[in-house]
């Protein structure tokens, strides 16, 4: 049995640094519907079965022979040319001896210092495993910093309820259409929180409230950050809420109030347990030896142009992250969100000041003879605001009220989520809509969900004052009528919208929605002036969220739907945890299943060495 070193959590003071061995999360005690965060033991966990391959030996070579391309003395770029299937080379370019500046050997190879990748690095290092990590970015990287959070020890101190987990899995699972794998989804809600809590212990600076009150109080200072605990975990959930409510977040909406900092620490925490990190080196190719297993990497190093040519005895896991700042990648995988012009917000950059997510994953795996998911995921979802710019203070209201697209028709019900919002609003004139909203505001804000209004501006709803402050007659109109309302905004089907405000109100007057089927609780009139609109436009397009096709043990699979022995990816490049649509009632489950399968893949790669 492998154990863990996760670092017990204490309430109401700065956690002690973490030691191995603090607590062991192989636990099988559980309860219908409730787990007790059960984790598989001994090879059940590590899926060490048909994995374990036996090789003679790894005599390195490149993942497949340079010399059947044309492209392979060019020295093209991965993106320069393309399969006839794929947007880069059908082989790698060739790496001569010449363009090798190190030879170097571990047990195991982390590519990419993401969330993902810094918790493999930390997990396979505490299993004593000589790990080296390539990042091609100067330091750690991250972005955002919510995580969800499911029946764990920080639900009392955060106020979160406890959810049914066999019910919550299915209804994600059926979020992706059925093309995620259920044993993903299922294990990580299962087991996630104490890996959660392994990984706020990795940096000893972290607070953790005593009371849900607490917690209030350190997440009122949101965006300013904490004074008294500038490094602390607090809570984002509406307590209160009923979430079966479409808009409605689960109860599991937690953050870092320094994200930053916890990934370094964690990162830090690998390499005082024997890990090296190599930062401002980008991974080109995979190596593999003549029955296919993957047995190392060579990663170029941007000071000298020269290659480190790195042996892994244990294998590589790929922590590339996604594609989202590759047009050609983007076009083949997600064609959607390339045809409506989704904006990315969170550019990170490589050491050569080259935007990072660039699909190294998608190529590296396809020339070692990986497999892809099928109809993979972006992380989309509207937030309220025009969406014409990456300004994230721009986003706005994302109340049930009224919305009139640019022909002056409703097409939709608005108290589907956001991710819903977003499918609905792509086949839009524009992409764009408009939220209708009269004087009242004030009293039905407060009765309605509003999801992004707590991430960004913290609790509280929106109020006309707020509203009154945004008026700007491009992004925000307000007029005394509603004909001088529609008649200011360029573009409007100004009598098709009347006729439209005219049958809302009639539906709201009887109290049922004929149209779509919205809720009476939040059929309310556009009757009372002044009135307001606030233009709404397609949501940013976060990070993609598919990848190479893999298992709940994060191996990764051929064509023949075969692992590849040596391989496995977490993280954005992490296959198969979703599809279709980012499952928005989650908040935060980008980050803790990046989190908790990076740590999965740390384990499994200490467990299974290729020879």
């Amino acid at each position: 049995m492998v154990t863990s070193a996760v670092g017990k959590i204490q309430h109401g003071r700065h956690l002690s640094p973490p030691r191995k061995g603090d607590l062991n999360i192989m636990s099988t005690s559980k309860t219908k519907g409730l787990s007790r965060r059960t984790f598989l033991s001994g090879a059940a966990l590590l899926g060490i079965g048909s994995a374990a391959t036996a090789l003679t030996g790894c005599a390195p070579k490149s993942a497949v022979n340079p010399s059947d391309s044309s492209l392979a003395e060019t020295g093209a770029s991965a993106s320069s040319a393309s399969t006839s299937e794929y947007p880069w080379p059908d082989t790698p370019p060739t790496i001569e001896d010449d363009q090798i500046e190190e030879e170097l050997e571990a047990d195991a190879v982390i590519v990419g210092l993401g969330v993902s990748g810094v918790a493999a690095f930390r997990s396979a290092a505490e299993e004593g495993l000589s790990v080296i990590a390539i990042e091609k970015g100067e330091t750690p990287q991250c972005r955002s910093d919510n995580y969800c959070y499911i029946n764990g020890t920080l639900n009392k101190p955060l106020g979160l309820k406890e959810l049914d987990i066999d019910e919550l899995a299915h209804e994600e699972w059926g979020n992706s259409g059925g093309y995620a794998d259920y044993r993903i989804v299922r294990k990580f809600m299962q087991n996630e929180s104490e890996v959660f809590d392994w990984w706020a212990a990795g940096d000893p600076e972290i607070y953790i409230p005593s009371s849900p009150e607490e917690a209030d109080a350190i997440n009122a200072q949101y965006l300013q950050k904490s004074l008294e605990h500038p490094y602390a975990v607090s809570s984002m959930s509406y307590r209160d809420a009923d979430w079966t409510e479409d808009k409605a977040f689960y109860p599991v909406r937690i953050y870092f109030t320094d994200h930053e900092h916890v990934v370094h620490e964690n990162a830090q925490r690998a390499i005082e347990n024997g890990g090296q990190a190599f930062y401002g080196h980008f991974a080109e190719q995979l190596i593999t030896d003549e029955s296919g297993a993957v047995c190392g990497i060579y990663a170029r190093n941007s000071e000298t142009g020269k290659y480190k040519k790195v042996t892994a005895r244990n294998g590589v896991v790929l922590a590339t992250g996604g594609c989202e700042s590759d047009e050609n990648i983007m076009a083949k995988f997600y064609p959607g969100v390339v045809k409506v012009g989704n904006i990315n917000p969170w550019p990170n950059y490589d050491a050569e000041g080259n935007l990072t997510n660039t699909g190294d994953g998608y190529r590296m795996g396809y020339w070692a003879g990986a497999d892809f998911s099928l109809n993979m995921a972006p992380m989309c979802h509207v937030m309220g605001g025009h969406a014409d710019t990456a300004d994230m203070s721009l986003v706005g209201m994302t109340t049930p009220h009224l919305h009139l697209n640019y022909n002056g028709k409703r097409f939709m019900n608005e108290e589907m989520d956001c991710t819903d919002v977003e499918v609905a609003l792509e086949s839009q004139p524009q992409g764009k809509c408009f939220l209708i909203f009269d004087s009242h505001l004030d009293e039905q804000a407060p009765l309605s969900f509003d999801p992004v209004k707590g991430r960004v501006l913290g609790r509280g709803p929106w109020t006309l004052a707020q509203m009154e402050e945004r008026v700007d007659g491009e992004t925000v109109f307000k007029a005394d009528t509603i004909e001088e309302l529609l008649t200011s905004i360029p573009g409007m089907d100004v009598e098709a919208a009347l006729a439209s405000i005219e049958q809302y109100n009639e539906m709201c007057a009887n109290g049922y929605d004929d149209e779509f089927c919205k809720s009476a609780k939040y059929l309310w009139p556009v009757q009372d002036g002044p009135f307001y609109a606030q233009r709404t436009g397609l949501g940013f397009c976060l990070t993609t969220m598919g990848g190479l096709r893999s298992d709940e043990n994060c191996r990764v699979y051929d064509k023949d739907v075969k692992p590849i022995p040596g391989l496995y990816a977490v993280g954005n490049i992490q296959g198969n945890r979703f599809a279709v649509k980012y499952p928005f009632k989650l908040p935060g489950i980008s980050h803790s299943m990046a989190m908790y399968y990076g740590y999965v893949a740390g384990k499994n790669i200490a467990a299974t060495p290729l020879s």
